[in-house]
């Protein structure tokens, strides 16, 4: 009994011999701060200095708290951080071998700056010939496989940044990013970064960031998961990593994200789904830096809305916004950026937008290298009709060459029209089939440049707000000298509907367009300006003796049939319908006068024949 009286009485005798060790090296600050600096030059290769006042603690934990400390890490001349104040605890057991192993760091009001590598300026593929370029794109494949033959000699993650850290909090702080060469920066603010567990030895760490962008438009970012992160393999895992953005798009953009980095060989393959507003989206992702294609993606989105190429960067966000004039179309093409594409993607979406025009259940596989985007399939419902075409841009050399092929069957007219903000003028469904090319450096110049033929066959067409038979029972009242005296539809209900287009030089040529009404054939010839949307045509009307059925003062002689009733059209797509065609009257009674003339020459040379063979 003794004996088990003195064993507690030992320890609580060792413990108190301990703390009072402890305490005593507690309250030599200088040594503290020698310890601490230390302890940071081993685990991080930075020195630490102080330049306001420094604290002690016991409790919650072992630690001291500077004021106005600075970070400089090994090779850099000026501090590399700034902080207001840093807090460093350490953990209780280690000290007693004479270790410092940190518990927690803590940095308040952190001022950080950090200069980027100047980068090699891109090189202008504008002012290349065919060759060059070729040249270019055979010396940019080399220059990768170099590097990836290189990747992975080297540690990512080497000894400076091997934190064992067991809780890091950052706070109120401010992260500078400089270009040197435009002398231009960058500021973030970190408003909150902790992470729990720190390591590079392939143990899950907890991280939670928050940051934002000022400016004219704030960005705000924050981010929350587990990652762990292996020196020796050079890999980082990713666990379900939440991602949101606000203040780029109209709707915070949401992405959850995991799998695996290999920090050495620059691949990542990812499992991704993300949310911004009504879109939703799944799918998975590879980036790898030195294969080809450096980004395999396939993915299924319920929507597609160019706002989101804000994402892009301030330039997209531009363009994307509807408060942005649009462009006028004569801008080149960005080719620079287009023959640095080395993308693969196949992508399924429920619902994609382009400008008024949305194309459901699309289905787009693309391919693009050197300049060159292939797009093998593009398949959806467009305007209640099918879509399928295959399309190639070929940027990869000084003449930029467009060729597509596909059609469009079954197509509603009227929401079409109304989709590119026209009336409404035209009913009933359109079949389009198209195998068209183009060349040019701008929009303009590939819509000007496009050649090719288009198909066009209808049914049951209906063209609102104009009577083709009243506009031409009126001229055939007016050469029988009478007056119409039925009210006729405000219609025009085809029978048939069709036209053989050919595009060329800005503009689609019918030749010929033919449509047939119950009393009228029409057949004629006219050109539509693609930019300007101007039109003109000259359509032949053949009348028929039934024609009367409709009004009497509208019966057909025989003298009228034998005529060509020309109907002159013109006008703007944006105009009133009602004011594009009319009938010229005038070169009707021409025609009838000869017709006349003719008509009674042959019944007097009758005569005289018919005298002499007698």
């Amino acid at each position: 009994m003794p004996r088990l009286i003195l064993i507690p009485l030992s320890i609580i005798l060792v413990l108190l011999v301990v703390a009072a060790i402890l305490v005593a090296l507690l309250l030599d600050e200088e040594k503290v701060l020698e310890l601490a600096s230390a302890a940071l030059y081993e685990e991080t290769g930075a020195t630490l200095t102080v330049d306001g006042e420094s604290r002690l603690s016991l409790f919650p934990t072992i630690g001291v708290s500077l004021a106005d400390a600075a970070l400089t890490m090994e090779g850099s001349a000026q501090p590399d951080l700034r902080a207001r104040s840093l807090e460093i605890g350490v953990q209780l057991r280690p000290l007693f071998s004479g270790n410092v192993e940190i518990n927690t760091i803590r940095l308040d009001g952190m001022t950080a700056r950090i200069e980027s590598a100047a980068e090699q300026a891109a090189a202008d593929s504008s002012k290349l010939s065919d060759e060059q370029l070729d040249a270019f794109y055979a010396a940019r494949r080399e220059a990768i496989i170099e590097a990836g033959d290189a990747a992975g000699a080297e540690l990512i993650l080497a000894v400076p940044l091997a934190l064992n850290v067991k809780h890091l909090v950052v706070t109120d702080s401010h992260l500078e990013l400089v270009d040197p060469a435009v002398r231009e920066s960058t500021v973030i603010e970190l408003l909150r970064l902790e992470t729990s567990g720190l390591n590079l030895e392939g143990k899950p760490i907890s991280l939670e960031l928050q940051l934002r962008v000022p400016g004219e438009q704030v960005i705000d970012v924050a981010l929350d998961g587990n990652i762990s992160v292996d020196q020796q393999t050079q890999v980082a895992t990713l666990a379900a990593v939440n991602l949101a953005i606000s203040g780029v798009t109209a709707q915070p953009l949401k992405l959850q994200t995991s799998g695996s980095v290999d920090l050495s060989r620059q691949v990542a393959d990812l499992q991704l789904a993300l949310e911004q507003g009504e879109m939703q989206g799944e799918g998975s992702l590879r980036y790898a830096s030195f294969e080809s294609p450096q980004i395999d993606t396939t993915l299924q989105l319920n929507l597609l809305d160019p706002a989101l190429l804000a994402l892009a960067g301030p330039e997209a966000a531009a363009a994307a916004s509807k408060d942005t004039p649009t462009t006028s179309g004569d801008e080149p093409l960005p080719l620079d950026t287009i023959r640095l594409i080395d993308t693969r993607a196949d992508l399924t979406i429920d619902k994609a937008r382009f400008n008024a025009h949305t194309v459901n259940n699309m289905q787009v596989k693309l391919r693009a290298l050197d300049g060159v985007i292939q797009v093998t399939t593009l398949t959806g419902d467009l305007h209640g009709g099918k879509l399928d075409l295959q399309a190639t841009f070929n940027g990869k050399h000084k003449t930029t060459k467009l060729n597509t092929i596909g059609s469009l069957t079954a197509m509603d007219i009227a929401t079409a029209l109304a989709a590119a903000e026209s009336d409404p003028i035209l009913t009933g469904t359109a079949n389009l089939n198209w195998q068209l090319k183009s060349t040019g450096r701008s929009v303009n110049e590939l819509i000007t440049a496009l050649s090719g033929p288009v198909k066009l066959l209808t049914e049951q067409v209906v063209l609102q707000e104009m009577s083709v038979e009243q506009m031409v029972c009126q001229a055939v009242a007016l050469t029988n000298g009478e007056q119409l005296t039925t009210i006729f539809p405000a219609n025009t209900k085809f029978q048939t509907l069709s036209a053989d287009i050919q595009l060329a030089k800005g503009k689609a040529l019918l030749r010929p367009l033919r449509a047939d009404l119950p009393q009228i054939a029409l057949k004629g010839t006219g050109a539509f300006d693609l930019l300007s949307q101007n039109f003109k045509a000259t359509v032949k009307a053949t009348l028929s003796p039934e024609l009367k059925q409709l009004d009497h003062a509208c019966r057909v002689s025989k003298r009228l049939t034998a005529i060509d009733w020309p109907v002159n059209c013109k006008g703007n797509v944006s105009t009133n319908p009602a004011r594009w065609c009319s009938i010229d009257t005038e070169e009707i009674i021409q025609d009838l006068a000869k017709n006349e003339g003719r008509r009674k020459l042959e019944k007097e040379a009758n005569k005289l024949l018919k005298k002499l063979f007698k």
